[in-house]
């Protein structure tokens, strides 16, 4: 059962992208891991790389449940005799061999640091098996109930409020005590009644569980198809329906404008023929979300520091790095899902073809070009709001560092497209993931060398004009990129 994740991969002939996603988490992981171990002292050295051996551990384990999650049919469950029980014995016996590996660790890595005397690193140990097995608890916890992630990304910007405060104040103080007291019973009977907890998290084969079941993989489908650029809010259910009427309304009444206005010219034909190749991702559609994401994310912020009597630029200050990275996913995703968009109407496109006006050959790779990069261009500059705020706050170091790296991302859409293929959901994310690399090395770059933003910047403009230079010249000599995919 643990090994259903590799199989379905396997099944999905995309092995060579869980190697490259491995060659990328080795990068990720094992690069800062060598940095601290050369620069730091020993101790925090070392005990930082505890932390990130502990975050890997954390996302294999979230990899794992999600698999048995899916593997929690409740047919399976209702009629395969011991089904039920052989995935909570798998999710309980991974769970637990994880607890006693990281205590077992701790433990041993205290006494070599020396970190005090036997029972010293003997309680390290225990309050790091308890505290690893309410992480991985939690976890699991969140991949069966998603508002779980919510709660866990805003309570602590609420720590400012009074009443919350002393909630969790209280108990700790109350609590510490009486671990202190009795560290080895304690932590045994809270890991046995996590443990418990653990299995609960299972269906048991009823209509109950067919319905959380059936949500979940409902979930599960339309996060592989946005992966893909062919999935849609509505896609989530009913609250996805009513989030996307408001871009659902603009696209329409675009399209009004458009064919009230519709000419045998290029330029009227390629606005036309826009709403039909990107499909959900239209820069109207997207505009909409984007806009929509920004104001929930500053009612947010405003909400906060009103309750907490904060002031603004304190929450900027402990989200900067978080609202950064999702301004760089959104511009990534602004050029990313335009592909996949053009493959899923590719069997409109030959209708297309015959609409008067519509350019030919070369001519439609450069207008198609062109659409394409206004798109991206319309979209980066609805972000602006965001990268106000960053900046207001004076993090213009992070606010641009995964923005700016969106930018060489707009020449990979300059491509052959009658040779494209259908991209599958596990080598989507790569370009995604190459963006994201780039975005921490230059985050890195910049927070060690502030004064070298400025040649950043002008280093990141060059390489962008010049891969779209080379790629507009491309273009004269790629065969017509209309309709997608009839050369592959």
């Amino acid at each position: 059962m643990l090994l259903a994740t590799w199989q379905w991969r396997r099944n999905d002939g995309s092995l060579w992208a869980l190697r490259f996603y491995g060659l990328l988490i080795a990068l990720v992981f094992g690069a800062p891991a060598v940095a601290v171990l050369l620069w730091l002292p020993p101790r925090e050295a070392w005990v930082a790389v505890a932390v990130l051996a502990l975050v890997g551990l954390t996302a294999s384990w979230g990899t794992y449940f999600a698999g048995l999650l899916r593997l929690d049919h409740p047919h399976a469950a209702h009629t395969v005799p011991g089904h039920a029980r052989a995935v909570r014995s798998a999710a309980l016996g991974l769970w637990a061999a994880l607890v006693v590996l990281i205590g077992v660790v701790a433990a041993v890595g205290a006494a070599l640091l020396g970190m005090g005397d036997l029972i010293a690193c003997w309680r390290i140990g225990l309050a790091t098996a308890l505290g690893s097995g309410t992480l991985l608890l939690f976890v699991a916890a969140a991949l069966r109930w998603w508002w779980l992630w919510v709660l866990a990304a805003v309570g602590p910007s609420f720590m400012g409020a009074r009443v919350w405060r002393t909630v969790v104040f209280d108990t700790w103080n109350l609590a510490l005590p009486l671990w202190q007291a009795q560290s080895l019973g304690s932590t045994l009977l809270l890991l046995a009644v996590q443990g418990l907890l653990l299995g609960t998290l299972f269906g048991r084969g009823d209509a109950n569980h067919a319905r959380a079941y059936q949500r979940r993989e409902r979930v599960r489908r339309a996060a592989a198809e946005s992966s893909t650029g062919q999935g849609g809010l509505a896609a989530y259910g009913r609250w996805g329906e009513w989030l996307s009427l408001p871009g659902q309304a603009l696209a329409d009444a675009w399209l009004r404008l458009c064919l009230a206005r519709a000419q045998a010219t290029s330029a009227s034909v390629m606005a036309r023929t826009e709403m039909v190749l990107h499909g959900r991702q239209h820069w109207v559609r997207y505009l909409a979300a984007v806009l929509f994401v920004q104001a929930c994310v500053g009612l947010g912020l405003l909400l906060a520091a009103t309750l907490t009597g904060q002031g603004l630029e304190l929450f900027l200050q402990h989200g900067r790095v978080g609202i950064a990275i999702g301004v760089g996913f959104m511009a990534f995703s602004a050029a990313l899902n335009l592909p996949s968009a053009l493959w899923a109407s590719r069997r409109e496109q030959a209708l297309l073809m015959l609409l008067p006006g519509m350019p030919q050959g070369a001519a439609l790779n450069q207008a198609l070009a062109w659409r394409q990069w206004r798109h991206c261009l319309v979209l980066w500059s609805s972000m602006l709001p965001a990268l106000g705020f960053l900046l207001w706050a004076g993090l213009a170091t992070n606010a641009l560092a995964f923005f700016g790296a969106a930018l060489p991302l707009s020449a990979w859409l300059w491509r052959d497209h009658a040779h494209m293929r259908a991209a599958r959901p596990a080598a989507a994310p790569v370009p995604m993931a190459l963006c994201t690399l780039l975005g921490l090395l230059s985050l890195f770059l910049l927070s060690r060398q502030p004064a070298a933003l400025w040649l950043w910047a002008l280093s990141l403009l060059v390489l962008t004009a010049g891969l779209l230079a080379w790629r507009w010249h491309a273009l004269l000599h790629l065969p017509q990129a209309l309709p997608v995919g009839r050369l592959a």
